[in-house]
């Protein structure tokens, strides 16, 4: 009986607070290790300092590479849990398996032009889950290069957008 009656010297709530906050932050930064060591594994090379900082930077749902015939050469588990759609079926795929009736033609001649130009880019689009529930997708697009200095590859960071 004593031990419910102890003082504490915070309200219990207020320390779960504090320490969800920590937690949430070390859960996104073991999710950034992660997703980094499948990238190198992935591209079989390290990546660029400034695309690590980018990605320690951003706030992504999820991750999806891209070859130069862009399509799906690896995805992380973000992918799955905002689309809806497992790594192994979007492999080989294009992105564009997630669009539908409500992606704007404009939007996507849009993103087809500035992939073109392999220089880094941001749009937002309506993409489909697998369920078919339709969402606005944010998609930052980072040209990974070799050490020739060419474009082999496509990052992109992804994430919901809330509609206001």
């Amino acid at each position: 009986m004593a031990l419910f009656k102890k003082k504490y010297p915070t309200p219990p709530i207020q320390s779960l607070d504090f320490y969800l906050e920590n937690f949430d932050r070390l859960c996104r930064k073991l999710k950034l290790e992660n997703d980094l060591r499948e990238l190198r594994e992935v591209l079989k090379r390290e990546l660029a300092p400034s695309v690590i900082k980018i990605l320690e930077q951003s706030n992504y749902e999820a991750l999806v590479v891209t070859n130069n015939d862009k399509k799906i050469v690896w995805a992380n588990n973000g992918f799955k849990e905002m689309t809806g759609y497992g790594k192994i079926f979007a492999m080989g795929k294009k992105p564009t398996f997630l669009q539908g009736p409500n992606t704007a033609e404009q939007t996507k001649k849009e993103i087809r032009r500035l992939l073109k130009a392999q220089k880094r880019f941001s749009s937002s689009l309506v993409n489909y889950r697998k369920n078919g529930e339709e969402y606005i997708c944010h998609i930052d697009v980072i040209p990974l290069k070799n050490l020739d200095d060419q474009v082999t590859h496509f990052l992109a960071m992804e994430r919901e957008v809330n509609a206001a």
